[in-house]
């Protein structure tokens, strides 16, 4: 019977997926560090004399801003403190208002205040680093070539400059069972909207989702608009070109895809899937093996990267930025990246290996059959995938929020795609121009 799945890969479900030695890009930020290259030691945040020397004239308190609680960033503060005997006290400061932190976020530092580190990963970091309220954290941190994933780094550079660092990331994509379905041979090397149709009219008889319950048209057309985001919105002028052909036929064909190939009532197997797995990697009989996995792309080949949880970036008011630096430098050790609390994958290549192998051994601890499992494959598989993650998913949170709305009125026959686009075009102007 066939199976097939499409998994939004979060780290614990990359657990098999050990990704070391990925052919991360080579190139690093350029200018000085002010504590050298992050090295993949156990804790590369071994305090110097020196070092502590570096940060004379800060205080002893880091502060730090975060949207929701975080067991990760706990863990990391109280460790930090007691590496360093206590000369430390580090404070986070949970907002949980999802409505509200942006703004308090931004107006404590449009004010000269806020918090020494700040979570960027729901505040649209890029305006603020336009307006010098974040720092630039080229010259402070810097990444040793070939011991992170440096495609997911340079993901969310800004302008060429690094504002923030995500701490871990996932990325979507399909997995087909080629054996039992498609020719092998036939399989194609990235999924574009194009290929998906192409495999609609081949494989008729197959959902591309199960209705309610896997990936709708919603959801399908907000990746396809995520992965040409720079082509609808242009950040730095701010500017929106979304009521445009190219928009609307996007919408069009989403909407003729999920017309053909739903099935009522949604039963039986589905070509394509969502399913996000949260720890140990499994399907539904036992561990995802990867050997069928092409990632959805743009017509360049690019594809989404996400990260989750907390991404720290740096007040530009903060007279703690040295100390707030290292900290963050701390986070991606692969003391803390190697942390089960951290989820989904580790920036840090040292660190994934290590977790991938811990969740295969808690996989088989469990009873789920591991022995023919091909972890070295998976690893070959990951790299691969890896070199194409291209394209931040988190450009604008407020943006997104915008356009997955019009596009639900949309597939709801609320309005026409050519309507969607307008009203897009009219509500993200006045958004990107206040």
């Amino acid at each position: 019977m066939y199976k097939k799945l499409l998994i939004s890969i979060a780290a614990a479900s990359l657990l098999l997926l050990p990704l070391s030695g990925c052919n991360a890009q080579e190139t690093t930020p350029g200018g000085s560090n002010l504590y050298g290259s992050i090295a993949s030691d156990d804790n590369v945040d071994n305090s110097t004399t020196n070092s502590e020397d570096a940060m004379a004239g800060t205080t002893n308190e880091l502060t730090i801003s975060t949207l929701r609680e975080s067991n990760f960033l706990e863990a990391a503060a109280r460790r930090f403190e007691e590496i360093h005997e206590g000369r430390y006290t580090i404070t986070i400061n949970v907002y949980d208002d999802f409505a509200s932190y942006s703004q308090i976020i931004n107006t404590a530092l449009m004010s000269g205040m806020g918090e020494d580190i700040i979570d960027a990963t729901h505040i649209t970091w890029q305006r603020l680093a336009d307006v010098n309220m974040l720092v630039d954290l080229t010259n402070h941190i810097e990444f040793a070539s070939g011991e992170f994933y440096q495609s997911v780094l340079d993901a969310f550079l800004h302008g060429g400059r690094r504002y923030v660092i995500p701490l871990n990331f996932a990325f979507t994509a399909f997995c087909f069972n080629f054996t039992d379905v498609v020719a092998y041979e036939s399989r194609p090397s990235r999924l574009t909207l194009e290929n998906i149709m192409t495999l609609a009219e081949i494989y008729p008889e197959y959902q591309l989702w199960l209705s309610g319950s896997g990936l709708g048209e919603t959801s399908l057309a907000f990746m396809l608009f995520s992965l040409d985001f720079n082509e609808y919105i242009d950040l730095v002028n701010r500017q929106a070109n979304i009521d445009n052909e190219r928009f609307i036929s996007m919408l069009e064909n989403v909407y003729s895809l999920g017309e053909s190939l739903r099935l009522d009532p949604p039963m039986g197997n589905a070509l394509l899937i969502e399913d996000m797995l949260f720890g140990p990697a499994m399907s539904m009989n036992g561990l995802v093996d990867y050997t069928d996995m092409v990632l959805l792309t743009n017509d360049m080949g690019e594809s989404l990267v996400t990260t989750i949880g907390f991404m720290p970036s740096i007040n530009a008011n903060s007279t703690n930025q040295e100390l707030a630096a290292r900290f963050i430098t701390f986070l991606l050790s692969k003391e803390m990246q190697s942390s089960l609390e951290l989820m989904f994958n580790p920036v840090n290549k040292a660190a994934t290996t290590e977790m991938a192998n811990l969740m295969l051994e808690s996989v088989r601890a469990g009873g789920y059959a591991a022995t023919d499992f091909d972890l070295e494959n998976n690893i070959t598989i990951f790299n691969r995938l890896a070199e194409s993650l291209a394209i931040s998913s988190t450009s604008d949170p407020f943006i997104g929020d915008f356009v997955r709305a019009e596009m639900t009125r949309f597939f709801d026959g609320e309005v026409t795609a050519p309507q969607a686009a307008s009203n897009l075009q009219t509500r993200l102007t006045t958004y990107l121009n206040e």
